[in-house]
């Protein structure tokens, strides 16, 4: 089995073509590639040249789900970070008949905890959020053709807009020919050309590989990227293939296509599809919803943090609420070749995109990240000012992120942990803009405007509407009584909020930042802020030292297990879907490790179910109907078929041909050696007191347990996983000391 690779220097301005075959790879005898594609892919690219940064497609094309996977060491955590995006790229890179492209690294990456990314000539600053980047280096890198045939481009970039949805736009219309379906387009934005670590690189505007600043490494190589390959019908790709093994085929069959399976790929997975990601493709479906069963639950235990984690539920609630989302909501789309569609979008007008508006999603992180943790509210407890808050939001304080082009989940909580610590006089005046020292301190010291720090939700009107179980979901026009002047209970806060919140993007968007030190802290995420003032240490919503903001679930002690995963990826194992329930207060310590003992096991069975996922580069929302009964811990029992599972069936049509034992081998295997290649960056397991004090009292509110046993259950159920993950890589072979 063969791997096609494209090479890129931007630096000499050079390139070349590769082949890797699996069969032969030059590796350590304890490691195991698979299909060597995703995940994989980047790994073994990333232990050949820690500097370089990767995006490979699955072996999976035509199939729901597929993605592209960015490979690279992340200048937030300095461990290899692994992120998964949608859009065309897995089809352009199918197209361009290639599996991965590697941009070679011009400069040396140490492998250390404590990495620091080195400037080069890509990312000196700008002068201004609107000056066009003719200073850089980094050239836009165009690749067109299918390979061997391939050609590579590298333009002049000195007319490239600064917003990163500005740039892509101009691109489409540059390179596309007003197509935005004719290839696959990568940007970054200011945040990347101004050096902050928390840049993300985006792909057709709307979909990101965020969380780890791919874009902070990709602008080391390139201003941007397009891709416009010859287009692959199934038909070609699929030519020869036979689902049997090339022994067990007789005359006839050897030079066979696939028929049925080749005409279409994704009726074989259909009803599955169907069956469990309805939840995503419905009207009022998507991960926003969540906002309305974790802020303002029926039950009320609310587990959505809010106001940097100060409190449990929210006000903004309500924008996962049917009736919102309904109003809201304009159209949706997906990534290539799937059929889910589960990204839901509305309009926002702009002034850079073809007829005046741009397509913006309404995903739960963003959400959460932006309206919650900087305790936004709506001026009236009304559909229409749900509405309204919506829509100045989206205008005034997304859409310039989304331009500035860096993670939205680590500027929101970084925002919202400066704003805590401004109030509370951990950073100095100076240290910020006189509009951000200004801002008032809390009513009650530490505590948010609504609700407190021992509030399991703020208070707010009541509404009536179809989310009547849900005390802050329920939407009415008109309020059964008229909201104190200026809107609802903590309104006048939420708009102060939101006014610091815009001029403060406003100012990272530019130079001017770096002349105020927290401020400039922003655009290396949260945890930044506690290394420059250490008294921020226990308010920031981070895993700690190394780590990135915690994603919007408070809802169980072992969710904030993420820096144990093989990256801090809020997706990797999906830990907060572990149901198990903490044994009542009270209970011996017998009953805690026992629970500890399960929910370690789970949450590594789910580890090595998501192995399989990210090495094919497929989505989370559609492989789970890979795994029995779609809850995503294990492959799925399909009583009657020889193979035992649908996955290894579904890969045999892709002429893979494998075993269930052999595919749970390389997935216990893979988890082990990417343990192991964290250690050999640096990571350490963290203690329990390495965890920000915030997490601890976030989950005080939402399981009703005091801050100090949490902790202690926290060291309890951390040695359960130094024991349990310790026997997984001494099975392969990696001794290893915690």
């Amino acid at each position: 089995m063969n791997r096609r690779l494209l090479i890129i220097d931007p630096a000499t301005r050079q390139w070349r073509l590769e082949t890797l075959r699996v069969e032969t790879l030059d590796q350590d005898p304890r490691e195991d590639y698979f299909v060597l594609s995703g995940e994989t892919l980047c790994q073994y690219l990333l232990r050949r040249d820690p500097g370089a940064l990767v995006i490979a497609r699955g072996p999976l094309p035509f199939l729901s789900g597929n993605k592209a996977s960015v490979g690279y060491v992340s200048p937030l955590t300095g461990l290899p970070h692994y992120s998964f995006v949608g859009g065309r790229a897995a089809a352009q890179l199918l197209n361009l008949g290639i599996d991965a492209i590697c941009f070679r690294a011009n400069l040396q990456v140490s492998k250390s905890a404590n990495l620091q990314i080195i400037e080069s000539s890509s990312q000196r600053v700008s002068e201004s959020a609107n000056q066009r980047i003719s200073e850089l280096a980094s050239p836009c890198v165009v690749v067109r053709g299918r390979a061997p045939g391939i050609a590579v481009e590298f333009r002049d970039a000195s007319e490239l807009p600064g917003g990163q949805r500005s740039a892509f736009y101009w691109l489409v219309e540059q390179e596309l020919g007003g197509d935005r379906y004719a290839g696959s387009v990568f940007t970054v934005g200011e945040g990347a050309r101004l050096g902050y670590r928390s840049a993300n690189l985006a792909v057709e505007a709307i979909y990101h590989a965020g969380r780890g600043g791919a874009g902070a490494v990709f602008a080391r190589f390139a201003s941007a990227l397009v891709l416009r390959g010859e287009p692959m019908e199934p038909a070609e790709f699929f030519a020869g293939v036979s689902p049997l093994p090339l022994e067990a085929r007789t005359g006839r069959q050897r030079s066979a296509g696939m028929g049925e399976f080749a005409r279409n790929p994704n009726a074989a997975i259909a009803p599955l599809v169907d069956k469990y990601c309805a939840r995503l493709s419905g009207r009022t479906g998507g991960t926003v919803a969540k906002m309305l069963t974790t802020g303002a639950a029926s039950d009320g235990r609310n587990t959505l943090p809010a106001h940097n984690a100060r409190q449990m539920g929210s006000q903004v609630a309500g924008l996962g609420g049917p009736r919102l989302l309904k109003a809201l909501r304009q159209g949706q789309t997906g990534c290539h070749w799937c059929q889910v569609d589960c990204r839901h979008y509305h309009w926002v007008e702009v002034d850079y995109a073809p007829g005046g508006r741009d397509m913006f999603l309404d995903d739960f992180e963003p959400t959460y990240a932006v309206f919650a943790m900087l305790g936004l509210a709506p001026a009236a407890a009304t559909l229409q000012a749900r509405l309204d808050l919506r829509a100045e939001v989206d205008r005034r304080l997304i859409l310039p992120i989304e331009q500035m082009g860096c993670d939205v989940l680590n500027v929101g909580l970084g925002l919202a942990a400066l704003f805590e610590g401004v109030e509370n006089g951990y950073v100095p005046t100076g240290d910020v803009p006189d509009f951000l020292a200004s801002l008032p301190p809390c009513p009650s010291g530490a505590s948010p405007p609504a609700g407190g720090i021992g509030a399991s939700h703020p208070p707010g009107g009541t509404e009536e509407g179809d989310e009547a179980s849900h005390p802050l979901g329920r939407i009415e026009q008109k309020p059964e009584t008229s909201p104190p002047a200026g809107g609802t209970e903590g309104g006048h806060e939420g708009r102060r909020r939101l006014e610091v919140a815009v001029q403060a993007v406003e100012m990272l968007r530019t130079t001017q930042a770096s002349t105020y030190p927290a401020l400039r802290a922003i655009g290396d995420g949260p945890q930044a802020l506690a290394k420059m003032y250490p008294a921020m240490k226990d308010l920031v919503f981070t895993g700690g030292r190394g780590t990135l903001g915690n994603a919007g679930h408070a809802n169980a002690l072992w969710t904030f297990l993420m820096p144990f995963s093989r990256f801090f990826g809020h997706y990797v194992g999906q830990l907060y879907k572990i149901d198990e329930e903490l044994p009542p207060p009270g209970s011996d310590e017998a009953a805690y490790r026992a629970c500890f003992e399960r929910v370690v096991g789970r949450m590594l069975q789910k580890e090595f179910f998501w192995v399989l996922c990210n090495a094919l580069s497929m989505c989370a929302f559609t492989f789970v109907i890979f795994s029995q009964d779609g809850e995503g811990e294990r492959l799925s029992e399909d009583g009657g078929y020889p193979s035992g599972t649908l996955l290894v069936r579904i890969l045999r049509h892709y002429g893979i041909h494998t075993t269930r034992a052999d595919v749970e081998w390389f997935a216990q295997a893979f988890w082990a050696q990417s343990i192991d290649l964290k250690r050999q960056f640096g990571w350490r397991p963290p203690s329990a007191t390495d965890f920000p004090r915030r997490v601890y009292e976030a989950l005080a509110l939402a399981l009703d347990r005091p801050v100090e046993e949490l902790q202690a259950l926290m060291e309890m159920l951390i040695e359960e996983w130094k024991r349990q993950a310790g026997e997984v890589m001494r099975r392969f072979g990696y001794e290893v000391t915690w």
